[in-house]
């Protein structure tokens, strides 16, 4: 059902060149498709390594960023974009560009996931600098934690406003003080100035701090040791970066302290932007 939606959905011409590959329509040849993720789930463990793995996951390391509105994890899905996700109306077409494995409930529309790789949950594998849908065809997107994984976020950009609909809407969550993390490379950060500058041609409807400071300081000081305690070896690193993780995550709660503060945009790790097509 999905599926026949998104196609209808799709440029024709990019309709007849789609593979169908299970519930994913595929965008991409091969050489060009991220293969670190899809290895990585495809990957069969066996039965011992799955016990002793969802064993150590109950003691894994603390998240380094909490959502700034709510002060859970930033890993879930923060209080502003459940809005945003509750404002459409059933039958609402909504691209989530970038989704990872991720699949974000809270809506009445169709959330359509679209990856680079062949995460679980994903709907189209194709590259967001070339959209295969058609113009003015959805009424929304969501872009979070993707701007600073793209090499040219100019022509991205100019895609979305292209397959939104006129009065469509985005959430796009947006980076500004935060570690160096490839996924599959890492780019550039955006000042909230900055993300006024990139969104020109849209209307801000809403803006704020998604991940504060305490955040940002959690995250640099768990790289800061994690590096200088890391014997300069990569196993040293995730060992030390584990370790800190512990003493350290705990700071991102001290962002309770920030959320009335007017200057603390100068240190957020990250902001949150809805934009008016």
């Amino acid at each position: 059902m999905l599926k026949q939606n998104i196609k209808n959905l799709l440029k024709d011409e990019r309709v007849a060149k789609a593979r169908d590959i299970g519930h994913t329509l595929v965008f991409l040849d091969d050489e060009m498709i991220d293969k670190s993720a899809m290895q990585s789930h495809q990957r069969e463990d066996g039965k011992v390594k799955r016990i002793v793995k969802s064993i150590l996951k109950k003691f894994r390391p603390p998240h380094h960023s909490v959502y700034f509105d709510t002060l859970e994890s930033s890993t879930n899905e923060g209080e502003t974009l459940i809005k945003f996700l509750q404002g459409f109306e059933e039958g609402s077409n909504i691209l989530n560009i970038g989704s990872l494995s991720k699949k974000i409930d809270g809506s009445k529309g169709n959330i359509i996931n679209l990856d680079i790789s062949f995460y679980p949950n994903i709907d189209i594998v194709a590259d967001a600098h070339d959209l295969p849908f058609k113009d003015a065809s959805l009424d929304g997107i969501i872009i979070k934690n993707v701007f600073e994984h793209l090499r040219n976020p100019i022509v991205v950009l100019a895609e979305i406003r292209r397959v939104l609909k006129k009065g469509g809407l985005m959430y796009a969550k947006i980076p500004f003080m935060q570690p160096f993390h490839a996924v599959p490379d890492d780019y550039q950060r955006y000042s909230i100035n900055g993300i006024f500058e990139f969104l020109k041609e849209f209307e801000i409807v809403e803006d704020g701090i998604s991940v504060g400071p305490s955040s940002a300081l959690a995250w640099f000081l768990i790289e800061y040791l994690g590096i200088l305690f890391s014997f300069n070896t990569e196993r040293g690193y995730k060992i030390a970066k584990g370790f800190f993780s512990y003493l350290v995550a705990p700071i991102k709660y001290y962002d309770i302290f920030f959320k009335n503060k007017k200057h603390a945009q100068k240190l957020a790790s990250a902001f949150y932007v809805i934009a008016k097509r």
